[in-house]
């Protein structure tokens, strides 16, 4: 999958040596959460369907979600 680095997501993860946070339209739905299955508690508190990639901050780059070690363990 080649992934769009312009791409514009409504609702999207983002990640970084912070932890994980929701963002929905430019603003964070959370504080900083530890690990991924934190933050997808609170992804399903608001209902939110998420697109297959996730912003990592660190690098400032779209990644594959589902390509990030901690998503696959």
């Amino acid at each position: 999958m080649k992934l769009n680095q312009n791409q514009d997501h409504k609702a999207h993860l983002s990640f970084s040596t912070r932890g994980w946070i929701l963002i929905y339209q430019g603003s964070p739905l959370c504080d900083y959460k530890p690990t991924y299955a934190d933050v997808m508690k609170a992804a399903a508190h608001y209902r939110i369907t998420l697109p297959d990639v996730t912003w990592n901050g660190d690098r400032s780059q779209w990644v594959i979600t589902d390509t990030i070690e901690e998503v696959t363990a």
